[in-house]
């Protein structure tokens, strides 16, 4: 398992980066684990970022350039998209960061905990989400909810939406507001806006969506009008719908803002703009967007800041814990294995047709027994001849609790080595009734006659 991380940051590489690269979201995680060295994919996309999380077999270098030849690919035009690296640790404390809202534009916001999950369940509808990913991202969410409890970060509602909304200050239960787009995000938009006591929310939708929208959040209702006419009816605009290109442009703000007394403020949301940004110079329109948001985002408390990253790095301990533990599975899936082939080749070996005999269930038992102590007993030997005896008396103790007290052999003086040819003897099938045990001296033959010739 390596977990990569190849993201586009507003912090390192501009919001006009982030925009770049946002219409090759659709379909990145899919374009992805079409390719056999990749096991799993999840994409999570915002207004201030784009990172792609990657389990893979293949090194840094080969999987950043296997995303950016996924993300060319789902661009109409040719672009030179900066991207950066992390791998495993760095990328697991990274992931961990920004479920807690430690990377965010306005440290400590809510709202990209609930953008991961829906970016899990994306991946896992699409195919993409394998097991390493879906147990990362659910630990950093859990994480995420105790930097949420535990600390003072979340009980101020910080957000984007929120620190958008303080630099519009009005009276929000008077103001009427047209809310453009229906997407995630909008749901995110209403709740901030009736928690300032807005009621008056109108919905435009050019995908016919509003009503469905309307229909599962109180206060909003559907804007009637056109979309121009719904700008020169409202107080304030907020858009989220983000696909690509500004559905306010230059001139239908011109138009609609061409009677108009009172000034209208505008929070563009979108990381793909949908407000020109020409618009701003019009007379008595207020535009504000990300980067204005990013100029006024309030510091945290550098108290609250410490703990919530504590937290954090004890989530990622107790996943890395986890996740070594994992490393054992095909060691205990083989042992299962091989106890399981050896119990079915003593079952095949017991009379068919008609009861067993408490006899023939005894010896089955014995050979199944000694079956199993074979190995270890021969190991047991080839341990003590070459000097690893306490090498093997620590792994039976680990294994099976057993500590026996060892008496030494003619003082422990030193002697040759005992040459491989006679201390290599493990269990050959076809000699497995002959040979004895080193300690007892048994052949599987004492223990009583074989109904046939044993197969392993």
């Amino acid at each position: 398992m390596s977990l990569h991380l190849i993201s586009v940051h507003h912090a390192e590489h501009g919001l006009a980066a982030v925009e770049a690269v946002s219409p090759a979201v659709p379909g990145l995680a899919t374009r992805l684990v079409d390719d056999a060295a990749v096991r799993g994919a999840v994409v999570l996309a915002t207004c201030n970022r784009v990172e792609v999380y990657v389990d893979a077999d293949a090194s840094a270098p080969q999987i950043l350039d296997r995303v950016r030849r996924a993300v060319a690919a789902g661009l109409p035009q040719a672009h030179d998209v900066p991207l950066t690296v992390l791998t495993n640790g760095d990328a697991l404390h990274h992931l961990f960061d920004v479920g807690a809202g430690l990377d965010s534009m306005v440290v400590g916001e809510r709202e990209i905990a609930g953008q991961l999950r829906r970016a899990l369940k994306a991946a896992h509808r699409d195919g993409t989400a394998n097991g390493l990913l879906t147990e990362t991202i659910e630990q950093a969410l859990r994480t995420s909810r105790k930097v949420a409890h535990l600390t003072q970060l979340a009980t101020t509602g910080r957000s984007v939406v929120a620190v958008g909304l303080d630099m519009i200050p009005r009276d929000w239960s008077a103001t009427h507001v047209l809310l453009v787009g229906t997407g995630a995000y909008a749901g995110a938009v209403v709740a901030a806006l009736s928690g300032r006591g807005a009621h008056d929310v109108a919905v435009f939708s050019s995908s016919g969506r509003a009503a469905s929208f309307v229909a599962s959040h109180p206060g909003t209702h559907v804007a009637e009008r056109s979309l121009e006419e719904a700008v020169a009816e409202a107080d304030v605009v907020l858009t989220c719908r983000g696909l690509g290109r500004p559905i306010l442009t230059l001139d239908l703000l011109a138009h609609a803002t061409a009677d108009r007394e009172a000034p209208l403020a505008i929070l563009d949301l979108a990381i793909s703009r949908d407000v020109a940004p020409e618009a701003g110079s019009l007379p008595g329109v207020h535009l504000i967007d990300l980067p204005t948001i990013q100029r006024h985002t309030p510091d945290a408390s550098r108290h609250e800041v410490g703990r919530a990253r504590t937290l954090v790095d004890e989530g990622v301990r107790d996943l890395v814990t986890r996740l070594k533990g994992r490393e054992m599975d095909p060691a205990v899936v083989a042992l299962r294995d091989t106890v399981n082939a050896m119990v079915s080749d003593e079952i095949d070996r017991l009379p068919q047709g008609r009861p067993v005999t408490g006899e023939e269930a005894a010896h089955a038992l014995r050979r199944l027994a000694a079956r199993l102590v074979h190995v270890p007993s021969v190991r047991a030997r080839k341990a003590a001849q070459e000097g690893r005896a306490d090498e093997y008396l620590t792994a039976l103790s680990e294994l099976w609790g057993i500590e026996p007290q060892l008496r030494s052999v003619l003082g422990n003086d030193e002697v040759a080595a005992a040459s491989e040819g006679d201390i290599d003897v493990l269990v050959p099938p076809d000699t497995l009734e002959c040979d004895t045990c080193p300690i007892t001296g048994l052949r599987l033959s004492d223990l009583g006659a074989r109904p046939r010739l044993e197969a392993m």
